[in-house]
């Protein structure tokens, strides 16, 4: 347990300091609130957090690497091409911010929000239903256990087994997947609707490519609703998982909850995910060069004075200047050097794993204190406040003991 940062105010404080008129001392607050983002790497290295994203990261890993037998072993598997196209287009809108090149950046944008998905629609619609759905619920179910396991330390100061918050989430599974699949529904019902029409009315009969043109000022409209949705998506996705994990909800209202909160203070939010971006990727980048440096530093100092048939046993690989024999024959490595090398190669990974389970608590860390921040600064609800099971219920039943037990309410 740690030490409250600010003591939450009652209700009567916050509805005094709430709306339009706030107190200087309340601004002064909210507007500090982003300093509590530095907190995020040291939240997120809670072992029954990297634990949960380690189970995370390891079964969405299995299930994206599946490859259908339809496919080609040439191309790459489903969550190889779809994460690998969304990275590289981060990393363009990365790049284009830090160098200030604001089209390198609306490009990657562009693409981050546009061809991704239509990547994932067009060429891979059968994975995307029968190995997306899996990957959605598990992804869904340990993802919002992390997420309701930092509300839970964060807000009410108390740290609950991973068991218990893995537990909240599955009895909450449906709140979890919907709340992330009913925006992507959404997008595939717009894709959809212009898919059919694209078809029945430029490519079925003749003469219906006129009325194809008449109406399509609707699958504008269609299309610029699907583009605003993706827009928002970029910036409220990581609050949609601790919508559903903080409030006790249904899907609907927590997606509801943070996209308005996008529309709302668009401007406070882009900036909170700059300082959690920021943070998140130095910790993160450290992480992942410590895990990288440990197993070079481990398996140099481990082939230091091996011989280079030892070294092959290591690292999978005869050194460049022992590669070849005396004869100029390409030396080849053995069974067992082959499967001490892979063993090597296994724990170097277990390791690397590991620093990127790290980095998925620390985004679900980040995205479970944006959620609480922005959830204050629009709503005026104190970040400390959360929902737990049974507290409509509580309430009630306080409520009425109040009320039954008021001298003289009988009477009148």
């Amino acid at each position: 347990m740690h030490a409250k940062d600010t003591p939450a105010p009652s209700s009567e404080g916050r509805a005094a300091t709430g709306g339009p008129g706030l107190s200087w001392v309340h601004e002064a607050g909210e507007a500090l609130l982003w300093t509590r983002f530095l907190r995020v790497p040291a939240l997120a290295a809670r072992p029954q957090r990297v634990m949960l994203s380690l189970f995370l990261v390891v079964l969405v890993g299995f299930l994206g690497g599946l490859r259908l037998p339809w496919r080609d072993a040439e191309s790459p598997a489903f969550l190889d091409a779809v994460l690998g196209a969304g990275l590289e287009a981060f990393g363009q809108v990365w790049r284009g911010a830090a160098g200030l090149d604001v089209q390198a950046a609306s490009e990657g944008y562009a693409n981050l929000i546009a061809v991704v998905p239509t990547l994932a629609l067009t060429e891979y619609p059968i994975e995307l239903v029968v190995l997306g759905v899996p990957i959605l619920l598990v992804f869904a179910v340990l993802a919002g256990a992390v997420c309701r396991s930092v509300a839970c330390e964060y807000a009410l100061e108390i740290t609950l087994p991973w068991t218990q918050q893995l537990g909240f989430a599955v009895s909450r599974w449906r709140s979890m997947v919907g709340v992330l699949a009913l925006p992507i529904g959404v997008l595939g019902v717009i894709a959809l609707v212009l898919a059919v029409g694209g078809f029945v009315f430029f490519n079925v009969v003749p003469g219906l490519e006129l009325v194809g043109g008449l109406v399509f000022g609707v699958g504008l409209m269609l299309g610029l609703g699907a583009v605003v949705l993706l827009v928002l998506l970029s910036l409220a996705w990581p609050m949609l998982l601790p919508a559903a994990a903080c409030e006790g909800t249904d899907a609907i209202d927590a997606a509801g909850r943070a996209l308005a909160y996008a529309i709302a203070r668009p401007a406070r939010l882009v900036m909170y995910l700059i300082v959690t971006g920021f943070v998140c990727v130095v910790a993160g980048g450290i992480a992942i060069a410590i895990a990288n440096g440990a197993a070079a530093f481990t398996e140099g100092v481990a082939g230091a004075w091996v011989s280079f048939h030892g070294a092959a046993e290591i690292t999978g690989s005869f050194p460049a200047s022992a590669a070849v024999d005396a004869e100029g024959k390409v030396l080849e490595i053995g069974t067992l050097a082959t499967a001490s090398a892979w063993m090597v190669g296994f724990w170097g990974s277990v390791l690397r794993v590991v620093a990127a389970s790290y980095v998925v608590s620390m985004v679900l860390t980040a995205g479970t204190l944006l959620y609480l921040f922005m959830r204050q600064v629009c709503d005026g609800q104190h970040y400390a406040e959360l929902w737990t099971p049974g507290q409509i219920e509580r309430s009630f039943e306080a409520a009425m003991r109040d009320s039954e037990g008021t001298p003289g309410q009988n009477d009148a």
